[in-house]
């Protein structure tokens, strides 16, 4: 999603940087409830150009009234051909994609309206990009890069997201990858998150909160690039563990706004996902029947799985506030309250329709 609006104050971000540089103790689950006024959500289907014979659908928010996602066009022949698409206002807009570049993803959208994410490439392999004068432009890599990938970008156009060398050991190959940062402040570079990340295994930036606190997943092991065991929050060079809920073999970070930041663990990998919200303090919240927490916004509303099959989902916190069955990827919490992602008529097996929420 968008990850985070920018009004920081002075104040916040000299707290967040001496948060930063303090241990955190290891914090177990609490339950953390808010009085959440009742209230009705409404779908509202957004449109795709009639070219979009395969739907749409939105997976990331500038919490302003704008959505980012892809549409689909789908040939007689069975093929699937993906392209980005942003609304606004209710109108649908198309970036060009350069020759050699195919099926991008879509991970965030800034208030300015930079879309970012990753494409494959002439070379078979992802690539990160994002958009500029009404089309989509590979981003830079350090030398040697095999593959990359953005998962995020805030207000101020920072991006993060991850890079990847393959490593080939006789006939076998893995990817090795590196939580990096596409800075705003120096347009055509890109560096490689350091101090206080451990030095070993592999690093993974997957979010990135409005005063500049990247989210990385830490892996132990240079070969195993899946199993998360541990999440950072970093910041300009210093960085700080969160605490985990006990049995934690696996855990996944999925999103950061205002300090707080979803995800999911796992007791082991293969083991059923349990959803976790980290509230501003660092204390990991259980919300009420979450197989996994995707997204969440700055004031800790947030959406994703339901454990038993129970669909999508709202938690305020902990709480869980409502359930949206006709909901098919409910992916993003905005910072303006409303939701995002896509439905299906009758929820059938007809096309993804690019889908708001909003709270009546």
């Amino acid at each position: 999603m968008r990850s985070r609006r920018v009004a920081v104050t002075a104040a916040l971000t000299v707290a967040m940087s001496a948060a930063l540089l303090s241990p955190m103790a290891h914090a177990a689950p609490a339950a953390r409830s808010t009085t959440v006024a009742a209230c009705s959500w409404s779908p509202e289907l957004l449109t795709v150009p009639a070219r979009y014979t395969g739907g749409g659908q939105i997976t990331a928010a500038d919490s302003q009234g704008g959505y980012a996602g892809t549409g689909a066009i789908t040939y007689s022949w069975g093929t699937t051909t993906r392209e980005v698409l942003r609304w606004k206002g209710g109108q649908a807009t198309e970036f060009a994609r350069p020759k050699g570049l195919a099926q991008p993803t879509v991970t965030g959208v800034n208030r300015d309206g930079t879309v970012v994410g990753d494409v494959n490439a002439e070379d078979s392999e992802r690539h990160a990009f994002r958009t500029r004068d009404g089309k989509l432009e590979r981003l830079p890599e350090p030398a040697g890069t095999t593959a990359s990938w953005a998962t995020g970008i805030n207000d101020a156009g920072d991006i993060v997201g991850h890079v990847a060398v393959l490593v080939r050991e006789g006939i076998e190959g893995y990817y090795v990858h590196t939580a990096v940062l596409w800075p705003a402040n120096a347009p055509g570079t890109v560096v490689k998150l350091s101090g206080g990340l451990p030095g070993t295994g592999q690093t993974k930036a997957t979010g990135i909160d409005q005063d500049g606190t990247v989210l990385v997943e830490h892996m132990k092991t240079r070969t195993d690039a899946f199993d998360p065991a541990a999440l950072y929050l970093w910041r300009e060079g210093s960085a700080r563990k969160l605490g985990l809920p006990s049995g934690t073999a696996v855990v996944h970070g999925n999103g950061i706004s205002n300090s707080r930041v979803a995800g999911v663990t796992q007791s082991s990998p293969d083991a059923d996902g349990q959803g976790v919200l980290w509230d501003r303090d660092g204390t990991p919240l259980r919300p009420e029947r979450s197989a996994s927490v995707n997204s969440v916004n700055s004031s800790g509303q947030s959406v994703g799985w339901t454990t038993g099959g129970g669909g999508d989902a709202v938690w305020q916190l902990d709480r869980r506030t409502a359930t949206l069955p006709g909901a098919l990827g409910l992916s993003v919490s905005a910072d303006d309250g409303a939701l995002a992602g896509w439905s299906r008529s009758g929820g059938g097996d007809g096309n993804n329709q690019p889908t708001v929420w909003r709270c009546r």
